[in-house]
């Protein structure tokens, strides 16, 4: 790991450290940092103490690594109503204007999200979007 660590130009020490912890989790089946597996929606949520399928070691090289970056996904976009219209800065409609998807905030789920989740909320409001818009003419 150290190796990779000199690549990415990040503490080996605390990479190592990170591994070995997860590694932990994987053999025990519990993720104490992120719960992954724990939800009844979770894919392969665990059976049984040391089993869960959403947890793997990490111990077989190679080993790659990226940067990552804080994105606005779940956090930032166009405010819009119900009806998919985008909010003035004052909280009224902007007549013509509209946004579904990852290009408006998300306001109808809380923490986190669901695989296939920003799909659903941008074909429900988009067709929310398409009714307004017909209403109008």
């Amino acid at each position: 790991m150290s190796a990779l660590a000199g690549t990415l130009g990040i503490d080996a020490q605390g990479l190592d450290e990170t591994v070995r912890r997860f590694n932990e989790f994987a053999a025990t089946g519990v993720d104490e940092d992120f719960h992954r597996g724990e939800k009844r929606w979770s894919v392969g949520a665990p059976k049984s103490q040391g089993t869960n399928p959403s947890l793997g070691s990490i111990a077989k090289a190679p080993f790659y690594g990226l940067r990552l970056h804080p994105s606005a996904f779940a956090s930032a976009g166009l405010l819009a109503n119900g009806a998919a219209q985008i909010l003035h800065q004052r909280h009224h409609p902007i007549e013509g204007l509209y946004a579904v998807g990852n290009a408006a905030a998300h306001n109808e789920y809380g923490v986190g999200y669901q695989a296939g989740h920003s799909l659903t909320s941008g074909m429900t409001f988009g067709y929310l979007a398409a009714l307004h818009i017909r209403d109008q003419n």
